[in-house]
């Protein structure tokens, strides 16, 4: 997958982190607080870069907005309707068929308890069927690990930046130039 991988990827999610960090930057935060909205800033920057085509970005941005009706829901309901009689069907299949072996129930039910787990993991997953969900849970871990890549070159900029000095008397947009110019390239 190209995306992640992208130096615009990382780019726009930085660009999107920093400005989030920017507008939760109060001295009167809780260490707790302050976790909050860092993960919450790292997961709106996430989505905003990851853009259109899938439904977690949408999930995520709508999780993180304090409107429940948001423009971004309406996609998501059309899905879960799509799942309703994709079940309704499978049901009525279920009944016509002869028994099956111990192993095999054994096997279905646990593709069904591993299956109801990714979809509490994936942003919107509650709303798609099987196949969908695998290929949204997919793209959701190849965009986690670009995350993380990018905040682990953050962390190592900061470090390297404090451990020269250069970060004393450093205005908030210098250091974000800094950062993008260090983790970018």
């Amino acid at each position: 997958m190209r995306g992640p991988t992208a130096k615009a990827f990382k780019q726009g999610f930085l660009r999107s982190f920093l400005l989030s960090l920017k507008s939760c930057r109060t001295g009167d935060m809780s260490l707790q607080e302050r976790k909050r909205a860092v993960r919450s800033s790292a997961d709106a920057a996430m989505a905003t870069a990851r853009g259109g085509g899938a439904i977690w970005p949408r999930a995520l941005l709508a999780s993180s907005s304090s409107s429940p009706s948001s423009s971004s829901w309406p996609g998501l309901l059309l899905n879960a309707a799509k799942v309703k009689t994709t079940r309704c069907k499978s049901t009525a299949r279920r009944c016509c068929r002869p028994k099956r072996s111990s192993s095999e129930m054994i096997a279905r039910r646990l593709v069904r308890k591993r299956t109801k787990i990714l979809r509490g993991m994936v942003p919107g997953g509650e709303l798609l069927d099987s196949v969908s969900l695998l290929r949204e849970a997919m793209d959701y871990v190849v965009h986690l690990r670009a995350q993380v890549a990018v905040l682990r070159r953050v962390s190592n900029a900061m470090h390297h930046m404090a451990a020269t000095s250069y970060l004393t008397g450093l205005d908030l947009s210098r250091l974000a130039q800094g950062l993008l110019h260090r983790v970018c390239n």
